[in-house]
């Protein structure tokens, strides 16, 4: 297992024992992992401490003179809450244990464990430091809300831990879906929870290159390779060191499947024209809203190229499978292009939602979000009206009602999914639930019963 990427250097490493002899052992059974830095008391540690920020701290308990491990351990911990610290003692002792434990310790060993569980725990914990850093650096980001994978359906909610796992692994990942869905959102949600999310993001159309360029798209090529050529860089070296979504995959033509199976398998690919061959850095997640089994036994697809992409498959539902999440993703393309476009629009009429919420969305969340950015265009009042949404409401056959009944069925719509949404939010908390709408729990109880919701259902979603 090699030590966790931090910008092209080993980590480093403040090693802090009045052992010289173990620390010598250490640093030359760690030195070729780590950037191992000892000092030999607890005054030189806390000074070395503050001059620089170490990846990972090694602190021994049993420091001689003052002060002691545990000393040093809440001292550092008052400056720096998050880098890694081990305690490592002669003797397994469980009250210091318990007492490092509450200073904030990460780990604690005696120094006859194995060197080499040492070394992973450190590893561990670097890896998992360095998740956080990509984490809060995309919270910084201006860009990081756009490309949040909204949504509070059990389904999405999995989704997201999915990626934010497959993120901090470079296995191959192969995303599904029906069109709208948010594929390359998903894609991009990887990417930004990875090693990867400070290099480039590239997303390539399959479908929307015709067959003959999309060679030269994915490998470039050199000067004079066809007729007036004057170089080109392709996708594979454009996106060095991030991340390429091959869109619509199983577009791929059939001809260049092979090159791509051998950058897929070994990186190494040549441009056109070209006799030198290049290694791509880059990581590669495809994504399709076909059945690529069926293409590959009708041989539209290789049977190797789809194993080799489909290692670990995320599926998105339709937007009509998940109605929770409609009432979130209203909400946040809302905020967003309300923000985009300048408008003060703060929300829906009940009617709106009921009518946004009744909606099968068949273009799934793009729909959803090109209605209302086209309705923020005409709304000038603070609220978006049921009057702007003519064409889910033509959809839906509430034009064919009269008002009353077009009014109560669009409502009990609503009902349906707004009280889902909060028992959700709630985990089924019926004091909490009613307190939320305003309403007695006798009165909740009769809505509920209404529309055949137990909220026993929901008191243990995560």
């Amino acid at each position: 297992m090699t030590a966790p990427d931090t910008n092209g250097r080993r980590p480093t490493v403040l090693l802090v024992d009045d052992d010289r002899d173990f620390a010598r052992a250490v640093a030359l059974l760690l030195g070729k992992t780590f950037d191992l830095h000892p000092v030999y008391n607890g005054e030189a540690a806390l000074a070395a401490n503050a001059l620089r920020a170490y990846d990972a701290i090694l602190l021994d308990v049993d420091l001689a003179e003052e002060p002691d491990g545990l000393e040093v351990l809440r001292r550092i911990r008052m400056e720096d809450s998050r880098v890694p610290i081990f305690m490592v003692t002669r003797m397994e002792n469980p009250e210091v244990a318990l007492e490092a434990g509450r200073f904030g310790a990460t780990d604690y060993f005696t120094k006859g464990s194995p060197i080499d569980l040492l070394s992973r725990r450190i590893q561990s914990a670097l890896q998992q430091r360095l998740t956080e850093r990509h984490r809060e650096a995309m919270e910084r980001d201006p860009w990081a809300e756009r490309w949040r994978f909204v949504g509070e359906s059990e389904a999405v909610r999995k989704l997201r831990a999915d990626a934010e796992t497959l993120g901090e692994v470079e296995t191959s990942v192969l995303i599904t879906g029906e069109h709208g869905t948010g594929k390359e959102v998903l894609a991009r949600y990887i990417h930004r929870h990875s090693t990867r999310a400070k290099g480039p993001f590239v997303a390539v159309n399959c479908a929307g290159i015709p067959s003959t360029l999309v060679e030269n798209e994915l490998f470039g090529h050199e000067p004079g390779a066809f007729t007036d050529a004057h170089g080109r860089r392709g996708t594979f070296e454009l996106a060095r060191g991030g991340t390429i979504l091959l869109d619509e995959i199983a577009e791929m033509p059939l001809a260049l499947q092979p090159k791509l199976l051998r950058v897929l398998e070994s990186g190494d690919f040549t441009p056109l024209g070209s006799e030198r061959v290049q290694h791509a850095d880059a990581r590669v997640i495809c994504s399709t809203n076909r059945d690529l089994e069926a293409h590959a036994a009708r041989g539209e697809l290789r049977q190797d190229l789809y194993y080799r992409i489909n290692v670990v498959q995320l599926s998105i539902p339709p937007l009509r499978e998940r109605r929770m999440d409609i009432l979130v993703l209203m909400r946040h393309f809302l905020e967003r292009k309300a923000t985009e476009l300048g408008k003060a629009v703060e929300g829906f009429t009940p009617e709106a939602e009921a009518l946004l919420l009744g909606h099968d969305w068949p273009g799934n969340a793009r729909e959803l979000e090109n209605l209302i950015e086209r309705t923020l265009v005409f709304c000038s009042e603070p609220l978006i009206g049921a009057d702007l949404l003519t064409p889910i409401a033509e959809s839906a056959g509430f034009v064919s009602m009269p008002w009353e009944e077009a009014r109560a069925t669009a409502m009990n719509r609503f009902e349906a999914s707004y009280l889902t949404a909060l028992l959700r939010v709630h985990r089924g908390q019926l004091i909490e639930v009613a307190q939320k709408m305003g309403t007695s729990i006798a009165e909740l109880q009769e809505i509920l019963k209404r529309n055949k919701l137990d909220p026993k259902n929901f008191r243990y979603l995560a």
